[in-house]
């Protein structure tokens, strides 16, 4: 191929990018997070130092092509660490690991609620029975175990009315997408910082095409204009809940986020959760990240307004992988199953463990709010 057809062959490919629902949702989304960059100002609105680092790393994003939002999950390793490499074919030799700790989450799911990486905007994964699996995959498939063994799921999915869910730090939208895909009748809320909305936002626009959704700023809205159960998916701005006063939360969601934040911002979210009547409070943390030195406990922080309990669904963090295969009963699904549900049945102990253990705390709300910042 000579470089003039080279040329025009590129140019026809990119074309047809900046027509397909993804890149239109990208325009979309990057107007309304321009603005929200605009508006935000002030201590309050400013992320940790942590995440002032980690936003600099994809400030190109507002300046994407049509080719890179084709391809928006090889970005999103700016949020989580991961990247496609690991999980192309010539890394195929290693997706044992990820074989053995799927079969053992499935082992104690009683609900059947394993959702794969979709392949849309680049989604990646070892391809295990036909479906693509990363660590998020598999990370999201355990806080899922741990919300249906806490009780949150049937009510969301027997409720008479449309639950509204309320997930701060969607990152780039993964969680929300399996938890839509189960509860569709759900309207899942994303406060996050504005400019992880160009992974969130897109994504799940992109996902859903026929999902209803508000961002921030839309329309020269602030607030959503129609009530939440219009709505399949809202995205609003961290520093904005002030001005957000749902009518109910069903169920507020943090997950590996908290652990960011400074104190004053936890005890700030978990406040607002408690004064919109959130019943129900979900996080999946460390006490804090070895590196954040702004943030004291999520626990002590979130007991303010809620009564915690832990949950453990397998007896290793969401970040191990190997740990099944060397265990004598991992071979055996039948032995599998009934030596992880003896683990689940078991009451969880209370010693402190590491700050840097991740554990599945669910919260049920107090009847005040005992404090400001600890």
């Amino acid at each position: 191929m000579n470089l003039s057809s080279y040329d025009r062959n590129f140019g026809q490919v990119v074309e047809s990018a900046k027509q397909e629902f993804g890149y239109q949702n990208y325009l979309l989304v990057r107007e309304c997070v321009l603005q929200m960059l605009a508006e935000s100002s002030g201590e309050a609105a400013l992320p940790s130092h942590y995440w002032e680092e980690e936003l600099a790393g994809f400030d190109y994003l507002l300046d994407a092509s049509p080719l890179i939002i084709r391809k928006l999950r090889e970005h999103s390793y700016h949020i989580t660490g991961l990247k496609s490499y690991e999980y192309r074919h010539h890394h195929a030799h290693k997706a044992e690991p990820y074989r053995q700790k799927l079969a053992a989450l499935r082992a104690v799911d009683a609900s059947d609620l394993f959702v794969a990486e979709a392949p849309l905007l680049g989604g990646f994964g070892h391809e295990i029975d036909g479906v693509l699996v990363n660590i998020d995959t598999l990370k999201f498939y355990e806080s899922l175990i741990a919300l249906d063994r806490a009780g949150a799921l049937v009510p969301l999915k027997n409720a008479g009315t449309r639950p509204v869910v309320v997930e701060i730090g969607g990152g780039w939208g993964g969680f929300g997408y399996q938890f839509k895909r189960l509860l569709p009748n759900t309207t899942y809320v994303i406060v996050d910082l504005p400019q992880t909305m160009l992974f969130s936002g897109v994504y799940l626009k992109t996902l859903f095409p026929e999902a209803k959704c508000f961002v921030y700023g839309e329309g020269g809205h602030k607030v959503p204009p129609l009530p939440l159960e219009h709505y399949d998916f809202v995205f609003m701005p961290h520093f904005s809940i002030d001005d957000f006063k749902p009518e109910r939360i069903d169920l507020g969601i943090n997950m590996i986020s908290f652990q960011e934040m400074t104190s004053e911002q936890v005890t700030g979210y978990a406040r607002w959760f408690w004064e919109n009547g959130c019943e129900f409070l979900y996080s999946h943390n460390r006490a804090r990240s070895a590196h954040n030195n702004q943030l004291s406990d999520v626990a002590v922080l979130l007991t303010q307004g809620y009564q915690l309990k832990p949950f453990e669904v397998l007896s290793m963090p969401y970040t191990v992988l190997n740990v099944p295969s060397q265990i004598p009963w991992a071979s055996d699904p039948k032995k599998m199953a009934r030596q992880l549900l003896q683990r689940m049945l078991k009451p969880v102990k209370k010693a402190a463990g590491s700050h840097l253990d991740y554990r599945h705390l669910f919260g049920r709300r107090k009847s005040r709010f005992e404090g400001g910042n600890a």
